[in-house]
């Protein structure tokens, strides 16, 4: 396995499918609300089924809600503009299952079910598979590890004694597997979809030769613009003295105010960023006072100049409604806000600025995007080159 490979892998153990990549995730806002539904269905289904042989069904029904209620949990945590989901807020729903858990071991007691038609273990995988988007790997393993220790010490008092022809380790592997093949299924597809999306954004921000060629050549031929342009003021001047032969005061005042506005235009070329000159159509509003946009690579002007320029040369965008504000941090770091203002419905904006989204995400930490307020936020590393 080489380097690369290696660091990769060791990336994506540490990243969840909404950390790396939240805007395009469009099956994210159903998957929780899915996985609700479908235990409710299925630990109802199964209650209803054993209802005859069971003392306790009722039992068995408080269960299913409980564990329905986790992963509802999960649903209204991860909603928009909610704080990213953390280990902390992993608390509450595993509690919530835990209790569904116990319900159902005591009415699994007192009922003549055998376990593999126990649906508890089901209804515990299916809450390990709600935290698919936002959980690491090692984070899914271990949620998955604290439900599957319960499972099989629950299904050691509710089915172990009993006549059935497996032995208690096999009574209680059987009660476990459910929960184990939810976590591995979990844990394998979170794992695969931030693996493959590391490379696409790994490929999408490469700073690449090219495009420090072409910034190059942007700048020469700006610098070659502004001494055009200031030698088209001062070469008349000079020619007129020439012809002359002879140096009046006049001469003197006007080469003294053509000095001061060379002086001038000079120095506020010098003191322009290449964010600053993007914004000299009128389009956009640039609030950029320690000229922090300088500090960026190759890769973060290329991923934010394209997401400029199609907003801008999109006709749904009113012109002076994009804002950009650069605030340096005492970390050394660049805090970004970008407010933009489309008269676009949200799928077809949400398609326009994902592609750049992506780009930036690759070479730019803790973005974000507000799709109430049209608000994209990111942090510029300090000093860090991609």
């Amino acid at each position: 396995m080489s380097q690369e490979r290696s660091r990769r892998w060791h990336d994506a153990l540490r990243a969840s499918p909404q950390q790396i990549d939240p805007l395009s995730w469009i099956t994210r806002p159903w998957v929780s609300l899915s996985f609700a539904f479908l235990s409710l269905v299925y630990g109802m289904t199964a209650t209803v089924l054993i209802w005859p042989v069971s003392e306790r069904p009722w039992l068995d029904v408080c269960g299913v809600l409980f564990v329905f209620a986790a992963c509802l949990w999960v649903q209204i945590a991860t909603r928009p503009l909610r704080p990213q989901f953390r280990p902390a807020r992993a608390i509450g729903p595993l509690v919530l299952a835990l209790i569904g858990l116990a319900f159902s071991t005591v009415a699994s007691m007192a009922s003549a079910v055998p376990v593999h038609n126990w649906w508890a273990p089901v209804g515990m995988g299916l809450v390990i598979a709600t935290f698919a988007p936002y959980a690491t790997l090692p984070q899914i393993f271990t949620y998955g590890g604290v439900l599957t220790v319960c499972t099989g010490f629950a299904a050691w008092p509710a089915f172990i004694g009993r006549d059935d022809p497996w032995t208690g380790l096999s009574t209680v592997v059987i009660a476990c597997s459910s929960v184990v093949v939810g976590t591995v299924a979990t844990g394998f597809f979170s794992f695969k979809v931030v693996y493959a999306t590391q490379r696409l954004l790994g490929r999408a921000g490469l700073p690449i030769a090219e495009d420090d060629a072409l910034r190059e050549a942007a700048a020469q031929r700006a610098e070659i613009t502004t001494i055009a342009r200031l030698g088209s003021r001062v070469a008349p001047f000079l020619e007129r003295v020439a012809d002359a032969g002879v140096v009046t005061e006049a001469d003197r005042a006007l080469a003294g105010q053509l000095a001061r506005r060379l002086r001038s235009d000079l120095v506020t070329q010098a003191n322009r960023s290449w964010l600053d000159s993007l914004a000299l159509g009128g389009r956009i509003y640039v609030v950029d006072p320690d000229n922090r946009a300088d500090s960026m690579n190759a890769a973060q002007r290329a991923a934010l100049r394209g997401l400029l320029l199609a907003v801008m040369d999109d006709p749904a965008t009113d012109s002076g409604s994009l804002f950009i504000e650069l605030r340096g941090q005492e970390d050394g770091s660049t805090a970004v806000a970008m407010s933009i203002d489309i008269n676009l419905p949200e799928g077809r904006r949400v398609m326009m600025i994902a592609p750049y989204y992506v780009a930036l995400k690759a070479t730019v930490n803790e973005i974000s995007w507000d799709p109430v307020h049209d608000l994209l936020r990111f942090r510029v590393p300090p000093g860090k080159r991609w």
